[in-house]
């Protein structure tokens, strides 16, 4: 051997790789996610990596290929580790038998958060919303083969072994059952309908196991399907060359579209907050409603003394908060105005009709609703000041900017460490701070006013990762609402969010909605001279951590909506205890239900998580001093 040839590194891969045809991708921001289509893989990941996996869609390539291609961007290791992840998730394939062989040694199982009726044990159904269409429910009802398999996916059996006991079964070659099998589980595992997971091992050798269960076996997609725009070509102006269209495939024989209408589409985003689903008095508020816990909550912060106390509400939900609060404070002899202000001027005229209504008799004079520019809020409610404002789950529904912090001194920290070569006394250690953490040293680019917002309050981001959202809307709305207080105003800002996470993007029905960075929301609060305080807002409100609740998501939710009324059962947007919900299915006559969820209170109460939300109370403190003839000292 040459020492030409010795020098030359081993091939990353022997022969070609082609990329699997059951993959789509899926977008959620700047995040991208695979999604296998026979094996219900997940895999979340960079835009550069859709372009190294698109790489082998057009034609199997081989290695030399792959180096050519990508050898400048990423290194020998890091190819190598791609390829290792790819191949094993059956992205990236060396022959067409790759599949089918890897599924006959799989576990199919029930994935998380889907809702399939077997209480007739040979006529089982699944339902699924419809995620990229929005609006309809996909209803499967299985024949009596097709039953009988849905049995026996439980974890514990891989594609083969149900295969032999079927064809055993029904005195067939198994052979030609696994075919069958294999081509309904895809059917089931496919992005649209999400009902079955296959897993590499038995799911009982999760148990027990320091991670768990791998996500993808308990996760679902429901984020913007984007295959077409990735394997659409365009030139070098944008211009469309050749589009692409998803391939055709094979429906189940039995299935039905159930167009959801477009009135209970609207409730369904308006009417999911923690505000709705406990509107009336309920067990998990110790018998409160939420208006009642939001009172009591206010008058241990001190409030309802003396004079007319007005109120302001900014967003108004569907106006349960508002009706519950008056109705609360009327009944405690406690006198109060209350403005909501709505910036949807649709949403507005329905709560109009609904203070109109005779639900709110007897503090209906009382309430008022405006709407116009929530950047013009002081302006249209004339700058009179309010004793109390808040906002109910209406910050995530604010504009948010991308912002990218960057370190005057180019980053190198180290650099810094010869700033200073003046010896320092015995036992003292310089201070060294890196660049990345001295506000003096940063500088940001961002959309919008976000830089004019940070250089304005100066906010102290060092923590923040070199790309980040800021959440500009709700700053803004802090200076807005600033003009409509008085020093003895309360404001409390409820959100879900955290202290010090940096905002997160959230797709639900179909509405993008960021996180709250509470940490610097203080920040800006405590520049306008406020006393900012953040707090779990569940513990403020009382919330029994403990109680067992259906728990559930909003995509899930749709579907066992529409299972229960095929039964002759409504299911109401709201709260249930395990008890009152077991009974729900009582009455349906439904005793095997895939998949019902109970769990704590803190944890999931309906679609929704409580221990994520957090109160902002903005306040001024009272001057201490003494009183003497007339004079403060």
């Amino acid at each position: 051997m040459s020492e030409n040839e010795k020098q030359q590194p081993a091939k990353l891969f022997e022969g070609t790789l082609y990329l699997s045809p059951n993959i789509d991708y899926f977008q959620n921001g700047d995040d991208f996610f695979v999604y296998h289509n026979l094996y219900g893989y997940i895999l979340k990941m960079s835009e550069d990596l859709v372009d190294f996996l698109e790489f082998f869609y057009d034609a199997p390539r081989s290695a030399d290929e792959m180096v050519e291609q990508f050898g400048q961007v990423f290194d020998n290791d890091t190819l190598n580790e791609f390829l290792s992840i790819f191949r094993t998730l059956a992205c990236l394939l060396p022959d067409e038998s790759y599949e089918p062989k890897k599924s006959h040694d799989m576990y199919p199982t029930q994935a998380r958060w889907i809702t399939v009726d077997s209480t007739d044990a040979s006529a089982v159904v699944i339902y699924a919303f419809d995620t990229q269409a929005q609006n309809r429910i996909i209803k499967i009802s299985l024949d009596a083969w097709e039953s009988r398999l849905w049995a026996h996916i439980e974890g514990k059996k891989t594609v083969g072994e149900i295969a032999e006991a079927m064809a055993e079964e029904d005195g067939l070659l198994s052979a030609d059952v696994e075919m069958r099998i294999v081509a309904t589980l895809a059917l089931w595992s496919h992005c649209s309908i999400q009902a079955v997971k296959m897993s590499a091992e038995p799911c009982a050798n999760f148990k027990g196991r320091r991670f768990g269960v791998p996500p993808y076996l308990i996760s679902t997609m429901p984020y913007e399907k984007v295959t077409v725009h990735v394997r659409t070509k365009v030139d070098e102006n944008g211009a469309i060359i050749e589009t692409y269209e998803d391939p055709s495939r094979p429906l189940p024989q039995r299935i039905e579209m159930i167009e959801i209408a477009p009135e209970v589409l609207h409730l369904d985003r308006t009417c999911t907050r923690l505000s709705s689903i406990l509107a009336k008095p309920h067990d998990v508020l110790a018998k409160r409603s939420y208006g009642e816990a939001i009172v009591e909550y206010m008058e241990k912060c001190g409030l309802f003394h003396g004079s007319e106390t007005r109120i302001l509400e900014i967003g108004g939900g569907n106006g349960e908060t508002a009706r519950d609060i008056m109705a609360t404070l009327k009944s405690k002899k406690v006198a109060a105005k209350y403005t909501i202000f709505c910036p949807d001027s649709e949403q507005a005229n329905i709560l109009r009709a609904m203070v109109a209504s005779e639900a709110f008799s007897g503090i209906s004079e009382d309430i008022v609703v405006v709407d116009g520019d929530i950047e013009k809020i002081a302006q249209i409610l004339g700058g009179e000041p309010y004793d109390i404002i808040f906002s109910d789950e209406f910050l995530a529904n604010l504009p948010s900017a991308n912002v990218r912090k960057m370190s005057l001194d180019g980053g190198n920290d180290e650099d810094d460490e010869d700033e200073d070569d003046e010896p320092l006394p015995d036992g003292v250690e310089r201070d060294i701070k890196p660049a990345h953490l001295d506000a003096a040293k940063l500088t940001f680019i961002g959309e919008g006013d976000s830089v004019n917002l940070i250089m304005k309050h100066r906010l102290n981001l060092c923590d923040a990762p070199e790309d980040f959202i800021l959440n500009t809307g709700s700053i803004r709305l802090i200076e807005h609402i600033n003009k409509l207080a008085t020093p003895k105003t309360h404001i409390f800002l409820i959100e879900f969010g955290e202290d010090i996470k940096y905002p997160v993007l959230t797709l639900e029905d179909g509405q993008i909605n960021y996180s709250q960075h509470f940490g610097v929301l203080k920040q800006v609060a405590q520049k306008l001279g406020y006393t900012a305080e953040s707090h779990y807002w569940m513990e403020e409100i009382g919330i029994v951590r403990d109680m067992e609740m259906f728990a559930t998501t909003r995509s899930q939710f749709k579907a066992m909506r529409q299972m229960l009324v095929d039964h002759g059962v409504e299911l109401e947007r709201r709260a249930y205890r395990r008890e009152e919900f077991e009974q729900l299915l009582e009455r349906a006559g439904r005793t095997s239900v895939v998949e019902v969820n109970y769990e704590h209170a803190e944890d999931r109460i309906s679609g929704l998580v409580p221990h994520a939300y957090k109160v902002l109370h903005m306040y001024h403190e009272e001057e201490v001093g003494t009183d003497i003839g007339g004079l403060e000292i």
